[in-house]
């Protein structure tokens, strides 16, 4: 028997609601002080990542606003469908994501936003060392890794065969998460595949594949991965997520003038050696940059152009949709 009904014996039924009535008001009153108290806790932003260094803005931020107290709660993902899955679950707020798949979900009836560019550049794709491969043409009939269908790097591949006179469809393509990928191409699983770093650089330093073509080179302006934002955190957290894009903007300021220190940062928050992350970072600049990380609605229109003709989304997007800068 619970409390109310203990106290309730022998008292009469009008009296016994009363009693309840006052009893739930306290109950909600004190629920109120308690969630209105100043030093209440509250759930902070939580934010999803991947062990890569297009997300390596998402390192340094973490890093900053830890020393300040304001630190949000990040969350590492091996494979793009469990970040996804986490997003829909509503266990993630915020996700460094590959541009089509935020915009895949928004066109599906997920609401959120593109807030900032992750990076840009930053792919690469890469065979055997001891591949007969020499150029694009050469792909023809192998076993190519990709990140996933809805990605950047499946549609930088596209348009790379498109542009040397043959169609996608002349590669057998396969879906592997970036960790795998070294592995499988030093197992002779595949033959080639597009990947952002560092899983392009890690091939190189262990000696078993080299980077037959960089995406900037092929796609200039490339873009992968972004800052994804869900519409309930826009709406109910505007200004912790404004705090939030504007850390990951100046992180991204900052990773350009400190590489080096950049690195030493984002190896445990990764999991990845550091010299492999300064290896990225150090041997070009152009490899991958962090400047410039504001979407342009004309890029995210371009990209929807290719998603379209890859079958990926219904309708093209005009990029002002997909934006939301009001964190400026």
């Amino acid at each position: 028997m619970n409390l109310i009904n203990r106290i309730g014996q022998g008292i009469g039924p009008g009296k016994m609601a009363l009693f309840a009535a006052i009893a739930w008001l306290v109950t909600i009153t004190l629920l109120h002080a308690w969630i209105s108290e100043p030093g209440a806790k509250k759930r902070r932003l939580q934010v999803g990542f991947l062990p890569i260094t297009c997300h390596l803005t998402c390192a340094v931020a973490f890093d900053r606003l830890s020393k300040t107290g304001k630190a949000f709660d990040a969350h590492k993902f091996s494979a793009w469908p469990d970040m996804i899955e986490a997003l829909k679950g509503g266990d993630l707020d915020v996700a460094f994501i590959l541009a089509p798949i935020a915009m895949a979900m928004e066109d599906q009836g997920f609401p959120g936003k593109i807030v900032l560019l992750a990076h840009r550049n930053g792919t690469a794709l890469v065979v055997s060392k001891h591949s007969g491969i020499r150029s694009i043409t050469g792909l023809k009939g192998a076993t190519v890794a990709i990140p996933i269908r809805y990605s950047c790097q499946m549609l930088a591949l596209r348009r790379l065969c498109r542009q040397h006179g043959f169609s996608i469809r002349e590669l057998n393509m396969v879906e592997l998460s970036p960790p795998d990928m070294p592995f499988a191409l030093a197992s002779g699983t595949i033959d080639a595949y597009i990947v952002g770093e560092p899983y392009a650089a890690k091939a190189e330093l262990e000696g078993t594949g080299r980077v037959l073509c960089q995406m900037r080179d092929a796609w200039p302006g490339f873009i992968s991965s972004v800052v994804f934002v869900t519409k309930h955190a826009l709406k109910d957290r505007r200004q912790e997520v404004s705090r939030l894009i504007r850390a990951f903007y100046q992180a991204g300021k900052w990773i350009e003038g400190h590489r080096l220190e950049a690195a030493r940062i984002a190896a445990p928050f990764l999991g990845l050696p550091e010299p492999l992350i300064r290896y990225v970072l150090l041997s070009s600049r152009d490899r991958v940059s962090y400047s410039n990380l504001i979407p342009m609605p004309k890029e995210l229109s371009d990209l929807s152009e290719e998603m379209v003709k890859a079958g990926l989304i219904k309708r093209p997007m005009v990029g002002k949709e997909i934006i939301d800068l009001s964190w400026r």
